[in-house]
């Protein structure tokens, strides 16, 4: 029953909504035929009395008319010369339309559908699994390599430190020197 009044209520609603709408535009409409001047309702333009094959005949007449033109005058500049009307070169078109046009697709090629086994290639570059290298030899060149790296590096950093014209260098040396031996 409550449903019942809630959906009464909105039709209600919904109806005087409408209602007023309707008394709006009717407003609107009288108010709008009040500003307006008022038009004779007898005066309404009149059909025009001539028909169209009249007309067109008047539009022959006068197309006719008007196509005798007066002889070609040459224009002039404004120094007062003739104006030059030259004719205009054939224009050249660039297209050769002799050769017979190529299709710049690759041709299909045929290819198996059987797994293609691995090429085999001789490993006499690898070293062989039989010869060892010495471990005393190798040992002799690690420690010649990481000598060799120390001095390299000492006189760069001393040399950096001891020349005053770098005395920059040597401040940025000593801040990020400094966090790793403090």
């Amino acid at each position: 029953m409550e449903k019942l009044q809630t959906l009464l209520f909105i039709l209600l609603g919904l109806i005087a909504f409408v209602w007023r709408m309707v008394k709006k535009a009717q407003e609107t409409a009288a108010q709008e035929s009040r500003q307006r001047p008022p038009r004779p309702a007898g005066q309404v333009p009149p059909l025009p009395s001539t028909s169209f094959q009249e007309l067109l005949k008047q539009m022959q007449a006068q197309n006719q008319a008007s196509q005798p033109v007066a002889p070609h005058v040459p224009a002039h500049t404004p120094g007062g010369r003739t104006v030059a009307h030259g004719t205009a070169p054939a224009a050249r078109s660039l297209e050769r339309t002799d050769v017979r046009p190529k299709s710049l697709e690759a041709p299909a090629t045929n290819k198996s559908l059987e797994p293609t086994t691995p090429t085999m290639r001789r490993a006499s570059s690898l070293p062989r699994a039989g010869s060892t290298p010495d471990p005393q030899r190798a040992a002799q060149q690690l420690a010649r390599r990481e000598e060799r790296a120390r001095q390299d590096s000492r006189p760069n950093v001393r040399d950096l430190l001891r020349n005053p014209t770098d005395l920059r260098t040597a401040f940025i040396l000593s801040e990020v020197l400094k966090p790793k031996f403090d």
